[in-house]
């Protein structure tokens, strides 16, 4: 049985921008998330026999590969740091560095539907797709993750706003 190219593509077509818009908003760098968004495409294609089955199971894998790829590559590129403080400084990079810290606090889950759901700019009835969860769970999950990641920066709405409104 021959690997179903169509069913890729689609995929491919469908989601590759927005995957390269989520890592680009991790790694603040167009080219490695274009490389990061088609080295998960490729382990996709590897896996296509499989994932194929399911494409709506399959755009999940991939948006988790991706967003994965990206963390990684920014906690190479980054020091680490201890917990992040409270932002009082409009200096991007200084939100970067404590955006990526902060992601790194939260579980795999929260993490896949915080990036998913402000950093790609997702529905969150496209993220459960994406996920394959209930609509119910990505709410949980977001929840959660806004809660941690509050903690994490303060209670400051402005924070909040300077953490979720960053310019791609």
């Amino acid at each position: 049985m021959g690997l179903d190219t169509a069913s890729f593509e689609a995929v491919f077509d469908a989601h590759y921008e927005r995957c390269v818009r989520a890592a680009r908003r991790i790694t603040r760098d167009q080219q490695v998330a274009e490389e990061l968004a088609s080295e998960a495409f490729a382990r996709a294609w590897s896996r296509w026999s499989r994932l194929g089955r399911e494409p709506q199971r399959a755009v999940g894998w991939i948006w988790r590969v991706t967003v994965n790829l990206a963390i990684d590559h920014a906690r190479r590129r980054l020091p680490a740091l201890p917990r992040p403080e409270p932002i009082e400084s409009d200096d991007a990079v200084a939100v970067h560095v404590a955006l990526v810290e902060a992601l790194r606090l939260l579980s795999g889950r929260q993490r896949d539907v915080i990036v998913l759901r402000y950093l790609a700019d997702m529905s969150e009835a496209e993220v459960a797709h994406a996920l394959g969860v209930s609509t119910g769970s990505v709410k949980t999950h977001v929840h959660r993750g806004l809660t941690r990641l509050r903690s994490a920066f303060g209670r400051d709405e402005q924070n909040e706003e300077v953490l979720l409104g960053l310019d791609p």
